[in-house]
């Protein structure tokens, strides 16, 4: 089976993250950062995409958005066009200029959302091969899928989300391969269970340990899965799949709710 090997990604520099004075999702522990350990996990984070041939593209965070981190939130990049985030908190649509301004530089054409209709990028979706997949529930909503659908031109299928901590699709679903992903059946309702059953033929399970640990917030390239430390059964499960595990302790980056996904823009994967 064809894997796909992403090629360039965008990252944020955590320059200010230990900044973090706000609770807007129930992991978050403001107060309690430790920068200069946030800057140590990201750079091995950087330097682990770098040993695998992908192009890093770095933007400075600026002080006041200890959230800005998060770079995969901020839209979704479809060939040369970015389809920007509109944020639901007050927090952290500070953010949106200067990721605006970053893609405007690097010749990105940007399109924008109608007021009212609340998405997060790719922290909210998932590509299940030409379907857009959207965890709805908590910062996207029905009419938030109309929009995106609209605008990038494919079929959205939204996901019930049923659990705050699992607030974003990528804290409780992993896409490993066409065939392959792992989910956490609490994050979603009933229906929601259903329809990934019927669309994902080997769909397989997080154990609530796995889920908390961040397993979902993986990122997968060319046969390689780089994910938070200290998961062994997630490990052995990659293994029996046949897949290279690669782990980064993002720790702090844990305490705003996101980690390995959260802190990577996928610009370019084949």
């Amino acid at each position: 089976m064809k894997q796909k090997q992403i090629k360039q990604v965008l990252v944020c520099n955590p320059l200010h993250f230990s900044e973090l004075n706000y609770v807007i999702n129930p992991w978050m522990k403001p107060g309690t950062v430790d920068g200069e350990k946030a800057l140590l996990q990201w750079n091995q984070l950087v330097d682990a995409y770098k040993n695998l041939g992908i192009t890093v593209h770095i933007i400075d965070q600026e002080i006041g958005v200890p959230d800005m981190v998060f770079a995969t939130d901020q839209g979704i990049v479809h060939g040369n066009k970015v389809l920007l985030s509109h944020f639901w908190y007050r927090e952290r649509q500070k953010e949106t200029p200067y990721y605006k301004k970053w893609f405007e530089e690097n010749g990105y054409e940007i399109e924008y959302l109608p007021s009212g209709a609340y998405f997060e990028g790719n922290g909210d979706s998932y590509f299940w091969k030409d379907t857009l997949l959207v965890g709805v529930g908590y910062r996207a909503d029905d009419y938030s899928c109309e929009e995106v659908s609209k605008a990038l031109q494919v079929e959205v299928v939204p996901l019930q989300i049923a659990d705050p901590k699992f607030y974003h699709l990528d804290v409780g679903f992993l896409p490993i391969d066409e065939q392959t992903a792992f989910y956490y059946p609490k994050a979603f309702d009933k229906k929601s269970r259903e329809v990934l059953k019927k669309l994902v033929p080997n769909l397989l399970e997080f154990s609530k340990d796995e889920a908390y640990g961040f397993c979902a917030n993986s990122v997968v390239t060319n046969g390689h899965v780089i994910h938070q430390k200290g998961n062994p059964t997630f490990q052995e499960k990659l293994k029996k799949l046949g897949y290279t595990s690669i782990e980064i302790d993002s720790g702090e980056f844990m305490k705003s709710g996101g980690g390995i996904h959260c802190l990577t823009n996928i610009l370019e994967e084949k």
